[in-house]
């Protein structure tokens, strides 16, 4: 499967949109949208860093996942949200296993989310929370608008603005995604500069937690104080920007030590550690226990 690639620095491999050319069955637009029955193709047995946001909903049957670490079991009637950047891993699924997917490719996620009033909330409580169980009712309304955008993405094939269409249709599917929770989606808000500052710092650190490890280096790329974007990170999330940097760090590490055959010394270079003690010492702080005792959890 050439179309997937190694991550940098890292034997984790990483999967956009073309990875489901390897499907019998897919609906895709070439990196915009896709919707697809079955992942059995996909080698999801392994870890994957995700480079789409994917909308699972359950139909039958069950699987377990795991996303970042975090294993979530998913039945009938699941409703499960994966952004772009996530670790996600299939570990097993019943024989009737019957899930409806549509994935985004990062740039229409992010065209997407851009839409909503409040795109901070909506992605902090979808990666906190990434899992739903409905209803029967909530379900099988949610069941027909999966089926209503598939039934688009098949009839529209000789339409010129068939993204277009779709892209509405999917806004409203997002929307019932989210309003299916208990807290009620804000509608009309003009976004704060706190929420804007908080969207843009963790984009940085997604994209520089190995080589940057320093509040300062994201403060000064976003034009602002290291303590004006610790205070903009506690307003917003309760945690404060050294918090939320050391957390993705130490995630990164825990995908490393569970996939990787790499020495731990190596991991710690790979993460710009200035030596293998200050790592372990940063790593038992984070997790609770040494480098080598969570690697021997995962064995």
């Amino acid at each position: 499967m050439s179309n997937i690639v190694l991550h940098k620095n890292a034997n984790i491999r990483t999967a956009d949109l073309s990875i489901l050319n390897a499907l019998h069955e897919v609906n895709m637009l070439p990196d915009k949208i896709a919707m697809f029955n079955s992942f059995k193709e996909l080698g999801l047995e392994n870890y994957v860093k995700v480079q789409a946001a994917v909308l699972l909903l359950v139909r039958k049957g069950s699987v377990q996942v795991e996303l970042d670490l975090k294993t979530y079991n998913l039945e009938a009637g699941s409703l499960f949200i994966v952004f772009p950047e996530q670790v996600l891993k299939a570990k097993k699924a019943s024989a009737d296993f019957d899930p409806i997917c549509i994935a985004c490719s990062k740039n229409m996620i992010e065209e997407l989310i851009i839409r909503f009033d409040d795109n901070t909330r909506l992605i902090l409580k979808s990666r906190e929370n990434p899992l739903t169980q409905l209803d029967p009712l909530p379900f099988e309304q949610l069941n027909e608008s999966f089926e209503f955008l598939k039934k688009k993405f098949e009839m529209m094939n000789n339409n010129s603005c068939k993204l277009q269409v779709l892209k509405n249709h999917l806004i409203g599917l997002l929307y019932e995604c989210i309003g299916i929770g208990k807290e009620p989606v804000a509608t009309d808000v003009v976004k704060s500069r706190g929420q804007v500052l908080f969207s843009q710092f963790i984009d940085l650190v997604v994209e520089n937690h190995r080589e940057q490890h320093s509040v300062k280096f994201y403060a000064d790329e976003l034009g602002i104080t290291p303590k004006y974007l610790s205070a903009v990170a506690e307003e917003q999330t309760g945690k404060n920007a050294k918090r939320w940097i050391d957390e993705h760090i130490a995630l990164d590490a825990k995908v490393l030590l569970r996939s990787s055959s790499r020495d731990i010394q190596k991991v710690s270079k790979i993460l710009n550690f200035p030596d293998v003690s200050f790592f372990g010492k940063f790593f038992k702080r984070l997790v609770g226990v040494s480098p080598k005792a969570y690697r021997k959890t995962t064995d």
